[in-house]
């Protein structure tokens, strides 16, 4: 079986999304090694899989959710000899756990650790650009160039979004495929199977849930503000709340509860026990680009879905998705979904087109014409 490096920008123990459900699908054709950044608070990876292993690699934590994290790993990685260090120790520690194998095949979810492509000059390389890694937070000259160089040197190139295609092509992508994201559609659809999360069964219905990050792009004013408006409608909030953003949890309603992350299996049996999905986000350059995962396993709940009109990757999915620009028609689309409830069936049947075996194809199909 032919072995395949992943490299995840996120680690394999954190929210569930892309990396890993294509690492999933990639270990049923590859022998993978799923390669994540080892950071300050990183979780331990966990032990190796059917054709699936994993190893933690030492990064500077440009991403962390500490702003003083931040700045500090933007500084030293200014600095050329600590650079030049750690991408010497990353290629030391990938090569011990190939043990001697060579031109394995290269998938990069991310740039952060691009310069890992000279350790494998012949390697073939597909690299899957899932977000605008430029869009978060202050943009790096230094990822900039790690994705440049990436781009040019991959084989195929994919972006999950009309407008990262876009980009991919101007930035000089060989072959750019546009493959966006999709569902594990059985475990959703099949959601209601599961006993109800003690957390949620505690909170009156009805209610519209958000299920993902809580961060610099979730519109906190506008959700307030609808659930001002609309106080007899509960509002879940699962997921992950940036350090920075914990003050916003004092402003909320009595009917906005903040819930944490909970794990990906516990999902589905959330999603089956609420009346509407939603996605508040501020339109930016980052969210502009996004096929938001939640959004196919809303839909593969059968909830309709209320979002602001953030991505053009929304207007595909015709009457299953209300798009509001703001409170007074987030607040009326909510009121009209509750008070005319849509039939969920036909909103299953429209994500089971993207599940995710089905929607990685032409991906598969490139990685075997690279072997």
């Amino acid at each position: 079986m032919p072995r395949l490096i992943y490299f995840s920008p996120i680690p394999w123990g954190g929210l569930y999304q892309r990396p890993q459900h294509t690492a999933r699908i990639l270990s049923e054709h590859f022998d993978v090694l799923w390669v994540e950044p080892k950071t300050l608070s990183h979780p331990k990876p966990p032990p190796a899989k059917v054709n699936l292993s994993f190893l933690a690699l030492p990064v500077f934590p440009t991403n962390a959710k500490r702003p003083i994290l931040r700045r500090l790993a933007r500084l030293a990685e200014r600095m050329p000899l600590l650079g030049s260090w750690l991408e010497r120790r990353q290629a030391a520690l990938l090569r011990k756990a190939l043990d001697g194998q060579r031109d394995p095949i290269l998938f990069f979810g991310h740039p952060e650790m691009a310069p890992l492509t000279k350790a494998f000059p012949d390697s073939p390389l597909i690299y899957d650009h899932m977000d605008d890694v430029l869009g978060f937070g202050e943009p790096s000259p230094i990822l900039r160039r790690k994705l440049e160089n990436l781009v040019k040197r991959a084989n195929v190139v994919n972006a999950t979004s009309e407008r990262l295609a876009a980009d991919m092509e101007l930035l000089g992508a060989k072959k750019c495929l546009r493959v966006g994201n999709g569902v594990e559609f059985a475990r959703f659809a099949e959601g209601s199977s599961l006993p109800e999360p003690a957390a949620l069964s505690a909170l009156p219905r009805p209610r519209a849930l958000y299920l993902g990050s809580l961060a610099e792009w979730f519109d906190f004013d506008l959700l307030y503000e609808v659930a001002r408006r609309m106080p007899n409608l509960c509002f879940p909030l699962v997921g992950p709340l940036r350090p920075d953003l914990e003050h916003r949890k004092a402003e909320a309603p009595g009917n906005v509860h903040f819930l944490g992350a909970r794990p990906y299996t516990e999902v589905p049996a959330w999603m089956s026990r609420c009346e509407i999905g939603i996605i508040p986000f501020l339109r930016t350059p980052l969210t502009e680009a996004v096929d938001p995962v939640k959004l196919h396993e809303y839909l593969a709940s059968g909830l309709p879905v209320v979002a602001t009109p953030f991505s053009r990757e929304l207007q595909s999915h015709g009457e299953a998705v209300s798009l509001a620009p703001d409170a007074d028609a987030f607040a009326e689309a909510l009121g009209t979904l509750l008070a005319l409830p849509p039939d969920g069936e036909s909103f299953k049947a429209l994500a089971a087109s993207r599940d995710w075996r089905r929607i990685m194809e032409p991906i598969l199909l490139e990685l075997k014409k690279l072997t």
